[in-house]
């Protein structure tokens, strides 16, 4: 049974500080990101708790201070926070501390809510609230979540990030060159393709169930992979994907380097800005897709300090640059293939996933392998 809250409970959770969400250090996001609530009320934006965020990107996008923002946001309100670094990721301590001790960042205040602040923790109470994990092989994160110790997750913690979850997956399962199909793959290659789906989709209920029970905002990050779509379409994408790891992903966020139109440029400060501008693109909220695949949804640019995230004011004009497209020119054919091969029944825009054996789902788990 769903234990019973009274209305005088739930209208006090409601007003309560931080209750639902972590905020990400970027206003403008924060209100993208904010939930719905009831007419005449205001809830303060950012990572929903008790749903799962995935963050992807290339290297170097910010993604690890992204998570960094999120958790000193959930330590300065007296939160516990969760932190499991992965094999090629690791936390910088000194990065960490200076963003949490960073002088004049106070935490804003809901001026829609009267509640008061949360209590100054000195830094070694704030420290204690941080729990780093370090998740050498999928098999210890697995073990972690899935068979949990019984002080884990602690008490009053309000955000876990798992920072580059798809280096452990490329590492457990290596994708084969030379298994360019899936016709092509040995029956150990086709094993282990369905045994990867399976720990996949193990993992994100797991991962979804523990947001839930413990109302937390749990945060994945990783790497971006590149699709072929038809013969001149190449489309950035997560590296894990999947029927159900789609859905156990409520929010999804791409972070990106772009450049930026130069009429924006004002002044020395502002051409410093470009220098340092990234982009957060928000693909998916609250399990409503916002873009398409490859899609960036509704961008909104930040900087990274050195006292962490920071907005930037630039309009959306300003990021905006039109695509130019090229015209789409057919395939060349080796001569060999030229003469009597006119049936049609070769693709002439076959997409990567075929090439290179990247759907590889229900069809191998049919099989009887996993």
């Amino acid at each position: 049974r769903l234990p019973t809250v009274s209305a005088s409970q739930a209208l006090q959770k409601l007003h309560a500080r931080g209750s639902r969400t972590v905020s990400t250090g970027v206003a403008q996001l924060n209100t993208i990101l904010s939930p719905p609530c009831p007419p005449g009320h205001t809830v303060s934006g950012g990572l929903m708790r008790g749903k799962v965020t995935e963050i992807f990107g290339p290297s170097g996008a910010g993604k690890t201070a992204f998570g960094i923002q999120a958790a000193v946001s959930a330590l300065r309100e007296g939160q516990h926070v969760v932190w499991a670094d992965a094999a090629c990721a690791p936390l910088v301590p000194q990065r960490f501390n200076d963003v949490l001790f960073a002088i004049g960042d106070p935490l804003p205040r809901d001026p829609a809510t009267d509640v008061p602040p949360p209590p100054d923790l000195s830094p070694d109470e704030l420290r204690s609230h941080f729990h780093h994990y370090t998740s050498p092989t999928l098999a210890h994160l697995l073990a972690l979540f899935v068979r949990p110790p019984s002080a884990f997750p602690p008490p009053n913690t309000s955000l876990i990030v798992i920072d580059s979850l798809s280096t452990l997956f490329d590492n457990a399962y290596p994708r084969n060159s030379d298994d360019r199909t899936l016709r092509n793959k040995s029956d150990q290659a086709r094993w282990a393709a369905g045994r990867k789906f399976a720990v996949m989709n193990e993992l994100i209920s797991t991962l979804a169930r523990v947001a839930a029970m413990y109302n937390i905002a749990l945060v994945l990050t990783s790497q971006p992979i590149t699709r072929i779509r038809g013969s001149s379409r190449a489309v950035l994408v997560p590296a894990i994907s999947g029927a159900e790891w789609e859905n156990g992903i409520s929010t999804r966020l791409v972070l990106f380097r772009d450049w930026v139109p130069g009429q924006w440029k004002r002044n020395d400060a502002d051409a410093n800005n470009l220098r340092k501008v990234r982009f957060i693109g928000v693909v998916k909220v609250d399990g409503v897709t916002l873009a398409e695949e490859g899609g960036v949804g509704n961008v909104v640019p930040f900087a990274i300090e050195s006292t962490g995230l920071g907005g930037m004011d630039m309009a959306a004009v300003d990021v905006a640059v039109p695509a130019l497209r090229q015209p789409v020119r057919p395939l060349k054919r080796p001569f060999a293939e030229i003469d009597g091969d006119d049936d049609g029944d070769e693709d002439e825009n076959p997409d990567s996933d075929e090439l290179y054996g990247w759907i590889e789902d229900d069809e191998v788990a049919a099989e009887g392998l996993v």
